[in-house]
């Protein structure tokens, strides 16, 4: 089975400035997805797909074994689907290559904190499951039991519980999808049009630590500890 990595990463971004190439452990963010997908020997290739000439040019000095791809204006923009920046770099791929990858491995480059055995193992559960999709998956620090919301005049669960449930232990267990890994036959992405549908996808769980998401520098600092703090690499 031929799995094609594409590592989406554009220029713009709210929370950190340039925060594709923002510096972790002294490595800008992108390399930590770069190098474990290279070093994993899971893929027929790694891509690379940004609107930024600099992040394509920091991509191939990381390796030049990467492929960098230029994407259109059009899906740089905050309103540009994820999904359609896999789809055109799928497009681009095998027009360049004149064949089509089995399965796409979705790597965000946010998510840096993947380890190699957990790149090796998914694709392994992938490729053994009938599934067309997988997606990585871990165990909520808070669990959503605990949350609520506004409904009108009224304040209701998000989780449907029992009132007299108050033990963390009696909650049902469950987990969030955690963004850093998802994987998903070709045909299934371009004929469902989406990454992945519950009731045809199997779950790669993964620890607390794996599943930290650089969205603001209180995550960033977090990774940075855990890196320098735990030895997590």
């Amino acid at each position: 089975m031929k799995i094609l990595a594409i590592i989406p990463a554009r220029a713009g971004s709210k929370g950190i400035p340039n925060k594709n190439l923002v510096s972790l452990c002294g490595r800008p963010l992108i390399y930590y997805s770069i190098g474990k997908a290279l070093d994993s020997n899971c893929f027929c290739d790694v891509l690379v797909t940004s609107d930024s000439e600099k992040i394509l040019s920091v991509a191939r000095s990381i390796d030049n074994r990467v492929i960098a791809l230029k994407r259109p204006l059009d899906l740089a923009t905050d309103d540009a689907s994820s999904l359609d920046v896999v789809k055109h770099a799928v497009n681009s791929y095998s027009d360049h290559k004149n064949e089509i990858p089995d399965a796409i491995f979705l790597l965000q480059p946010t998510s840096p904190i993947r380890l190699l055995n957990e790149l090796i193992e998914a694709c392994e559960q992938f490729k053994s499951s009938s599934k067309k999709s997988l997606v990585g998956v871990s165990v909520p620090m808070q669990h959503p039991s605990d949350f609520v919301y506004q409904h009108g005049q009224e304040f209701k669960y998000c989780f449907e519980r029992k009132e007299s449930v108050f033990r963390r232990q009696d909650f049902a267990e469950c987990w969030f999808i955690n963004g850093s890994i998802y994987i998903t036959d070709t045909q299934f992405l371009f004929e469902k049009n989406m990454f992945y549908a519950l009731d045809d996808c199997d779950l790669f769980h993964m620890s607390s630590e794996s599943s930290v998401d650089i969205d603001t520098t209180i995550d960033l600092f977090i990774a940075e500890t855990i890196i320098n703090k735990l030895n997590y690499f």
